[in-house]
């Protein structure tokens, strides 16, 4: 048996098999003209959900699916923060940043010195293509390589196809090997920034950047209170500030307790006394509910000051927490 890939933005409307089973969609799909056009955008928005890095963490995300958060963060913040303050705000693990910039819309109107940072781990993926047969890898930024793709097929490298699709497995087998072979992985490629439209060749291979972040929100990053920037969510930000959010990040089938103790600290750690921590989970199998619990930081301990739905899964450990 094998599986097709998802190669062209035509096959977008076809993207299981007739046994119902989840084709591999190319990464390369997520790339679009800066400013973006309307197809670019829909298109984007399609294949950023079914986008995933190499730990595993997916990119899920769509409009207006923190609103109810939105709404008890508003009145939490307003009890908070007077409406003359200037404060800083950051969202971690924000994906492609869309529900940073919509939050960011709320909190812009009801308080105009507020700033907002939106951060991931992983801002772009690169594009390298061996452009003699135009097969395709797709890296991450430090050059871990996470798809393959040469139609009709894509894979995944990270992740070992089911044994019964052997051609999609051999597919794989092959393009770890010529990944090897060519050495592609000691090509050292880097960017200005995000975006970044410059094409790189080099020893037979061409390099293009592929921005993870909505092109509405790089659009909107241009305002000067809103930015988009790199960075690990499990270690501390370079600056305290007064507001963290972090949504679907602390996952447990993904990372260890450790891990995520560790993150949580780390956030922690980067609020001042008095700010306000923002941690949980949408729940997409039950209606996307979102459970959350809001803390405020004060005097070394933590406290909840609102809950929404079943409140954070973690709460218990936050509350433990001296810090």
């Amino acid at each position: 048996m094998y599986k097709l890939g998802v190669c062209t933005s035509g096959d977008l409307d076809r993207t299981t098999t007739l046994l119902g089973k989840q084709r591999q969609v190319a990464f390369s799909l997520l790339r679009t003209s800066y400013p973006a056009s309307a197809a670019d955008i829909a298109r984007f928005e399609r294949v950023i959900r079914s986008t995933a890095i190499s730990s595993g963490v997916s990119r899920t995300t769509y409009w207006s699916r923190f609103d109810d958060l939105d709404a008890i963060t508003q009145r939490v913040l307003q009890r908070t923060f007077s409406a003359d303050q200037c404060f800083d705000i950051h969202d971690i693990g924000a994906s492609d940043g869309v529900l940073s910039m919509q939050w960011a819309e709320r909190v812009f109107a009801a308080f105009p010195l507020a700033r907002m940072t939106a951060s991931d781990i992983s801002l772009y993926f690169t594009e390298a293509v061996w452009v003699r047969s135009g097969e395709t890898y797709i890296l991450e930024p430090d050059g871990t390589p996470i798809q393959y793709a040469k139609a009709p097929f894509v894979v995944s490298l990270p992740r070992r196809e089911h044994p019964a699709y052997l051609l999609n497995a051999l597919v794989r087998g092959w393009a770890s090997w010529r990944l090897r072979k060519l050495r592609l992985c000691n090509e050292s490629v880097s960017w200005r920034g995000v975006p970044d439209s410059t094409v790189i060749t080099s020893r037979g291979w061409r390099f293009r950047q592929i921005p993870l972040v909505h092109p509405a929100v790089l659009s909107f990053a241009c305002n000067g209170r809103f930015r988009v920037v790199e960075a690990n969510a499990f270690y501390p930000l370079p600056s305290q500030c007064h507001v963290i959010r972090a949504m679907n990040l602390y996952q447990t089938a993904i990372f260890t307790s450790a891990k995520i103790l560790q993150g949580i600290r780390a956030a922690l750690d980067s609020i001042v006394d008095g700010g306000i921590f923002i941690a949980g989970k949408t729940i997409e199998m039950e209606g996307a509910r979102n459970d959350v619990s809001i803390f405020q930081k004060s005097q070394g301990r933590v406290r909840v000051v609102e809950k929404l739905g079943k409140g954070f899964e973690l709460e218990r450990h936050v509350l433990d927490m001296s810090l």
